[in-house]
């Protein structure tokens, strides 16, 4: 049936409306402040990284403002640190939370530093690494710039097993941090307010607050953690 003058001018002005209202939507989305993700891929012979499979579930959330991105990072020394810069150069977070598995609790690192373990332990590709320092020309320590204290307090509250630590091992996770936190600041640079590392336990690992870290326990754990990381990049 043929459309009358004043449907298709209704059709016209639909047509016209609705791309702009969808790019108007995008734009929306790309303008929240995004907080960054990463987890480490299996190592140790085991087929699961806690840190992974807890980041994972947060990627397309919205927590605080913030939109949430993820980014997985291989357990190799001379492969780890391209994906993370990638990352950060593609979303150009705000923040970044990077996390490891190992601990007894939920560890919140506070300071990353310029060298390995004595052992130089094997990568998953079974290599060590050639170098005594991650960057030769680097500071010894750079601190974390999470806001370690609130997180803990959060955390204590939720009755859930933390502490801090000065001391993120000479492995992947502790390479990770310093280069996540070597990384500059200024007019070129990423935006970064805040970044650091938080260790996780494995799943099934006894909690001393209370019950087992499941992945639920977890998954809470996290949402802590950003929830106080974002408070803090917005000055609150």
């Amino acid at each position: 049936m043929p459309l009358s003058k004043r449907t298709f001018l209704h059709v016209l002005l639909a047509a016209a409306i609705l791309p702009s209202a969808g790019l108007m939507a995008g734009e929306a989305a790309q303008e929240k402040p995004v907080l960054l993700l990463t987890g480490f891929e299996p190592f140790g012979g085991l087929k699961v990284n806690a840190s992974w499979e807890t980041v994972k579930t947060f990627e397309g959330q919205e927590i605080g403002g913030y939109r949430i991105v993820t980014a997985l990072l291989p357990v190799v020394y001379d492969e780890m640190t391209q994906p993370l810069y990638d990352a950060i150069s593609k979303h150009k977070p705000r923040a970044v939370i990077s996390c490891g598995v190992g601990t007894e609790v939920v560890r919140i690192e506070t300071l990353a530093r310029n060298g390995y373990h004595p052992m130089r332990p094997p990568d998953n590709k079974g290599v060590r690494p050639t170098r005594s320092q991650i960057e030769p020309k680097g500071a010894a320590e750079i601190p974390t710039t999470l806001p370690t204290a609130e997180i803990l307090a959060a955390l204590k509250e939720a009755k859930i097993g933390s502490a801090s630590s000065d001391d993120a091992g000479g492995y992947l996770c502790n390479e990770c941090f310093y280069r996540l936190m070597a990384l500059p600041r200024g007019e070129n640079a990423p935006p970064l307010v805040r970044r650091g590392f938080v260790h996780v336990p494995d799943f099934g690992t006894p909690d001393p607050a209370g019950g087992t870290f499941t992945a639920e326990k977890l998954k809470a754990a996290l949402k802590i953690v950003i929830e106080q990381t974002v408070r803090a990049a917005d000055g609150k």
